[in-house]
């Protein structure tokens, strides 16, 4: 029974670092190579760490740990209106989080460097830094999370159940949404829980949220429930939120955000008015077991 990185389900957090790469290819030709990151990693007291890979490249690399009908985020999400949600895959993400910066710092640059030693041609293209917003919220002043699936539940809507293709493994969808802070903060209260579907003080679902909400474009009833681990990110210039979606398989995530696109015959998502994503990768999570050859 594959063991799942546990890192997906360590709640608390207050400060995170997500670093992408893109490496040569032929570089990493297999799982094994990156075990020296996570014996490091034990080393590392209250700090976290989750590594993912491109799913084609783990097509290659690692065929077992695949889930089924996993793909690369290859092409823009496209909605009818001509809104965009761009696709810009790497080939590896570390996700390193804990409760003290100065830790997640120091644990992030020994990665790195077990990294650059074991990954030849490893190329760093994006690196972020997550922080806590007054305990739960996003930079809109919302509760983020809202729907995450409980505790008892999370392992088994993020990660592949045994005995299918890849079990033990999990499927994330890492993107940066910028906000537009401005126009966001203009609105009035009434008018923002029109746009995310809930109200903004307890987070409680409208009665009748608009069909263009938030709440309703990305309804885990409809699209199937993931575990959401998302931050904050950025300075008081430029700042958004870093969505961090589980799933144990890649068409809840993708489903959700062509809804929110309005692909088809759904309606623009009211939220993308006021933020914009900048990135958006898939990865392969695969099990700890993988690491290991």
């Amino acid at each position: 029974m594959p063991q799942a990185q546990t890192g997906i389900f360590v709640e608390g957090a207050t400060s995170s670092e997500y670093i992408e790469f893109d490496v040569a290819p032929g570089s990493l030709t297999s799982l094994s190579q990156l075990l020296p990151l996570f014996e490091a990693e034990q080393d590392d007291v209250g700090v976290n760490f989750v590594v993912g890979v491109r799913p084609s490249l783990m097509k290659e690399i690692s065929p077992k740990h695949t889930p089924e009908n996993v793909h690369d985020f290859a092409g823009d999400v496209v909605g009818a209106d001509g809104y965009v949600i761009p696709a810009t895959q790497r080939d590896l993400v570390f996700w390193v989080f804990g409760g003290a910066r100065d830790k997640v710092f120091d644990a992030t640059r020994q990665l790195l460097a077990i990294a650059r030693e074991i990954v030849p041609g490893i190329r760093v293209v994006d690196e972020t830094e997550g922080w806590v917003y007054q305990t739960n919220r996003d930079l809109t002043g919302f509760v983020d999370g809202t729907e995450n699936p409980t505790t008892i539940e999370q392992y088994d809507e993020a990660v592949v159940a045994d005995g299918k293709p890849g079990e033990g493994s999990s499927v994330l969808l890492l993107q940066k949404w910028p906000h537009k802070q401005k126009a966001w903060e203009s609105l009035s209260t009434e008018e923002q829980e029109g746009v995310i579907g809930r109200t903004k003080v307890d987070s409680v679902e409208l009665e009748d949220k608009p069909e263009t909400s938030h709440a309703e474009r990305t309804d885990q009833d409809d699209f199937g429930h993931i575990v959401r681990r998302n931050m904050p990110y950025g300075d008081v210039s430029s700042h958004g939120t870093m969505f961090v979606g589980f799933a144990c398989e890649q068409k809840r995530l993708h489903d959700m955000l062509e809804s929110m696109a309005g692909v088809g015959d759904y309606p623009r998502d009211a939220l993308t008015k006021y933020s914009n994503a900048e990135t958006g990768s898939y990865y392969v999570i695969p099990p700890v077991d993988a690491f290991k050859g």
